[in-house]
């Protein structure tokens, strides 16, 4: 059985050999948090924490009880470990002395193996109160890491990811605010702490445990320049295209099937776009957006981002999109399905252009700014079965067999921008909102405070699968959800006419409101829907408050929005595949 010297020694095995690991703490709390954090989950520990209830009955049973002293404490050390002044020569403000002392008193128990199955009635191990109290203070200690460039221990651990030329360095965020070994844990800043649920994820504000960067990539993205105006406004208001509006029979297409005719690979075929060479027609896309935008601000919308489904665009066409976004100061970032990266690699990817990052620094005129899209893989393949196949009348897949979307996955990432300095923004594709993984875990562990998700799906109702997953990420870790989806296979599904009717592209979850429906009216292209952040306080399994710290964000109101003049082969989803600059718009 593991003892904590051999995990310590496991996690941090780039300490000096021969140095005791208890004769000095170390210098960083996400250091001391990743260790204690990892004994506390890996010992079983974490669920037999409680906030003392001086009225409660005697419980004779196994508890590790935090009353106010403890929780004043921690926050005072880590206020202090945290605004202490770097003495000269130094990088990082000296470790308080109490925690020298509780990590020195913590070294007793090293030879003690990390789990012990113990009797109902047997007492807490001993160094199980050291973790959680050291753990506290840690999490005390980096409040408003990753979004307050002032706190020191983040500028420690984001610094070497600023080298790099331009807005490229963008691409270099941390995966770990810990040198502990990322073959095994991460530890990443944190939005959102869980009021439901008795999980380590319970038991802090400010830091999050991660799994190994091997299993998924949390890369955490923040501002580049000092926040814009932009910083303190509490509303927000989101373009919603569901393009392509149509998909037609030659899109979904056979691309290999196994030796056994069990199964075969399809790929999508972007039918709706342009030819890349056809620079007049992407031209002509670029324009139905931006008038969109002016549509919904003539109706007095508000519009701060523009999102389109999975696999909307290729990387050219986003590309132009951004171009042309770039020069409207309020927009402040565009996300989208792509089918291929700036490597022109084919796949699944969503794309996502955060201009907000430019803070301040922003001007219409700047360049060199495509250094800042970021793109991340699907996480997952669509199955395609023969129930969908009839329900979306897709002829060109035979029923008899199962159909995989054939990609490469090549890595697990997620990026978790900072927005607005106090939000989190992280995107999904499709079945990645569904599946019980690594990704999960990021997105429970961190709680982004918004995630968009982009499909190619049928109708995003109550009864369908993104308003099952949506709520649970709503109530745990009370993360704000967007699904979107092409209206172009709910449009089949409404050609086949076995269910009912259906424009319902979009749907809203969040903490506080029920399942929010977003319909697109017949004549619409666009929906607007407008949020507002709140104030919410949260408390840790053990008691400690946020002080209204976290953000929420709510549901407001949402609109349709109608474009004029609008080429023909934008709504029937069947772009003419030559070039021409023959004047199509209707």
């Amino acid at each position: 059985m593991a003892t904590l010297n051999d995990v310590f020694v496991t996690l941090f095995p780039d300490r000096p050999a021969g140095k005791d690991p208890f004769a000095q703490a170390p210098f960083m709390p996400t250091d001391i948090f990743a260790y204690v954090a990892h004994l506390l989950e890996r010992s079983g520990a974490y669920h037999h924490i409680v906030p003392e209830v001086p009225s409660e009955p005697h419980c004779p049973y196994r508890r590790i009880v935090v009353d106010d002293a403890m929780r004043a404490r921690a926050r005072d050390l880590g206020r202090t470990w945290r605004r202490s002044p770097i003495p000269p020569g130094r990088l990082l403000p000296p470790v308080p002395g109490t925690v020298e002392a509780l990590w020195l008193d913590l070294g007793q128990f090293r030879d003690v193996p990390v789990f012990v199955q113990l009797n109902d009635r047997a007492e807490a191990p001993g160094w199980w109160a050291r973790c959680l109290e050291l753990m506290m203070i840690c999490d005390e200690a980096c409040e408003d890491i990753g979004f307050d460039t002032g706190n020191p221990f983040f500028a420690m651990v984001s610094e070497p990811y600023r080298e790099g030329e331009g807005f490229e360095r963008v691409q270099h965020g941390p995966f770990s605010l810990s040198s502990a070994a990322e073959d095994l844990l991460c530890v990443q800043a944190k939005s959102r702490t869980p009021s439901v649920g008795c999980t380590p994820r319970s038991l802090s504000h400010h830091l999050a445990l991660l799994p190994p960067r091997g299993q998924v990539r949390a890369r955490w993205v923040d501002p580049l320049f000092a926040d814009g105006a932009k910083v303190e406004e509490r509303q927000l208001g989101l373009l919603l295209v569901p393009f392509p509006y149509r998909v037609n029979d030659e899109a979904f297409r056979p691309a290999g099937i196994d030796p056994g005719d069990h199964f075969g690979w399809f790929t999508v075929e972007q039918t709706w776009l342009p030819l890349n060479d056809d620079k007049y027609r992407r031209g002509l896309l670029v324009d139905f957006v931006l008038g969109l935008v002016a549509e919904a601000r003539a109706k007095g919308a508000r519009v701060d981002g523009v999102v389109l489904p999975e696999l909307a665009l290729n990387f050219e066409q986003f590309s132009s999109l951004a171009r042309a976004l770039a020069k409207d100061a309020e927009i402040d970032f565009l996300v989208s399905g792509i089918s291929s990266d700036k490597s022109k690699r084919e796949g699944n990817f969503v794309a996502i252009m955060p201009f907000f990052l430019l803070g301040a620094e922003r001007d219409p005129e700047i360049t060199g700014w495509e250094g800042l899209i970021l793109i991340r893989e699907k996480h997952h393949r669509w199955k395609i079965d023969a129930r969908q196949i009839k329900d979306y009348n897709l002829v060109g897949l035979n029923r008899r067999r199962n159909w995989w979307e054939q990609l490469t996955i090549l890595r697990r990432s997620l990026d978790l921008l900072v927005y607005r300095g106090n939000t989190t923004l992280t995107t999904l594709i499709c079945e990645d909102l569904a599946r019980v993984d690594p990704c999960q875990a990021v997105v429970r562990g961190v709680g982004p405070n918004l995630l968009i998700a982009l499909l190619m799906d049928g109708p995003q109702i109550r009864d369908r699968w993104p308003a099952r997953y949506a709520t649970v990420l709503a109530e745990d870790p009370g993360t704000s959800v967007l699904s979107l989806t092409s209206f172009g296979l709910i449009a089949r599904q409404n050609d086949v006419g076995e269910f009912p009717e259906s424009r319902s592209v979009a749907l809203w979850k969040d903490e506080k409101s029920g399942v929010c429906v977003l319909d697109l009216p017949a004549e619409n292209d666009a929906i607007v829907l407008e949020l507002e952040a709140v104030d919410k306080e949260e408390r840790t399994l053990d008691g400690r408050r946020d002080h209204g710290s976290a953000i929420r964000w709510q549901y407001g109101r949402h609109l349709p929005i109608a474009g004029r003049k609008v080429p023909e082969w934008i709504r029937s989803g069947t772009a003419p595949q030559k070039s021409s600059s023959d004047q199509d718009a209707r």
